[in-house]
């Protein structure tokens, strides 16, 4: 039976694939619209696919060490015998 901490783990790596697949479509769509706009083939969409991927993956990375603190603290109290 999965305990309600690995169904929250389940809940955070689906929600960041969900934040890095949303960035890229976001990315995507507006530098099309942009390049569209301004008669530029790929700039725009290049550029911003580029910027959405660093965007999504600085957040992941932000996300995870609150995790990894979050475990440690626990580790600590639980270590502790509070």
């Amino acid at each position: 039976m999965k305990t309600s901490a690995h169904r929250g783990e389940l809940i955070r790596g689906w929600s960041a694939s969900g934040d890095l697949f949303g960035s890229l479509l976001a990315g995507l769509l507006i530098g099309l619209g942009i390049d569209a706009l301004l008669g530029t083939s790929p700039l725009f969409v290049v550029v911003l696919i580029v910027v959405a991927a660093i965007g999504a993956f600085l957040k992941s990375y932000a996300e995870s060490g609150e995790r990894i603190d979050e475990q440690a603290r626990e580790a600590l109290r639980i270590r502790r015998g509070r």
